[in-house]
């Protein structure tokens, strides 16, 4: 185990499951995007509600990592995280970046796994809250951000811009929903013109005058905990309040509950199922009103989003 790099003064309860390496040979990948609807006839309902209510009662809430961005690169290679391209950054030194690949390597087969909520959210909680313990106690500064962030291997998925620009123009908010990095997702829309396009609650870094990262603003967003919640001290919460049609994308099985809390009377639920296809797609067809399959774009939801909207506007 790489906890006794760690200070023992961490409140969380210890996480009790260890996992072998993720096996690289049981990850799956198919050339062209598959799309299955694992319930055609409450697909088609909650389709129809929302065409009915158009661009004006919609919203989308879109995780960033591998939902918006590619999970894989041409070369076969995993894509980065927000949380990556920071633990990969050459600039904090090797020994922070061995020292969070360690936490990967350890926490990342749990994050995947079938174990309990329960133990795997104290597993999640440990791994954020070392991983951020790292970049504070390697001196991460604001003026590293911009280097980081152009030099990660993140890229988005065929699509995006267009959809973001689309949902922009039909005046349906676009609320990106992450457990990573809030100051990596910002600095990436805005060195790709989009920062307008889009809203982002995340974990939010603070630094103190002279730069030095300090520590994270408000309470730990992980991948179990992602629900309105965060949303509820947003300043755009009235408008997401008011909105009662969401189009929910997401690539891990708890992000379907990014959509909790939230009053709306219809949510539709599209994952991409990036990999370890054959273990999780049953899983997904349970959780998801859509899988898509293969790394690939996002036209799919383009072409949802413009026949909704067009609706509207065929019926003013």
């Amino acid at each position: 185990s790489s906890s006794s790099n760690f200070s023992s003064s961490n409140s969380f309860e210890t996480c009790s499951y260890r996992f072998s390496s993720y096996n690289k040979s049981s990850e799956f990948e198919i050339e062209r995007m598959e799309v299955i609807v694992g319930n055609k006839d409450i697909y088609e309902e909650k389709i129809n509600a929302i065409r009915k209510g158009g661009a004006q009662h919609l919203q989308i809430v879109a995780d960033f990592d591998y939902t918006l961005t590619v999970f894989r690169l041409p070369s076969g290679k995993r894509s980065d995280s927000t949380h990556a391209a920071i633990a990969k950054c050459p600039l904090l030194g090797k020994e922070f970046n061995d020292k969070t690949q360690a936490l990967f390597d350890k926490y990342y087969p749990i994050e995947i796994s079938d174990i309990p909520t329960e133990e795997k959210e104290k597993c999640m909680i440990e791994w954020w809250s070392r991983s951020h313990d790292l970049m504070v106690s390697h001196k991460l500064n604001t003026a590293h951000m911009e280097t980081l962030t152009r030099e990660a291997q993140i890229f988005l998925r065929d699509g995006v811009v267009d959809l973001m620009k689309m949902a922009k123009s039909h005046d349906v908010p676009f609320h990106i929903f992450s457990a990573g990095v809030y100051d990596v997702i910002h600095v990436f829309l805005r060195q790709n013109s989009l920062e307008p396009y889009a809203h982002v609650v995340s974990n939010m870094m603070d630094f103190d005058d002279e730069g030095h990262l300090v520590g994270f603003k408000g309470e730990l967003i992980h991948t179990l905990n992602k629900n309105s919640k965060a949303l509820r001290n947003s300043p755009r919460w009235e408008e997401v309040e008011s909105r009662k049609h969401v189009i929910l994308l997401g690539d891990n099985a708890g992000d379907v509950h990014m959509a909790d809390g939230l009053p709306y009377d219809v949510v539709l639920n599209i994952g991409f199922l990036n990999d370890r296809v054959d273990d999780r797609l049953e899983l997904y067809k349970e959780r998801y009103d859509v899988v898509l399959l293969g790394d690939k774009d996002v036209s799919f939801v383009n072409s949802l989003i413009q026949d909704i909207c067009g609706e509207a506007e065929d019926l003013k």
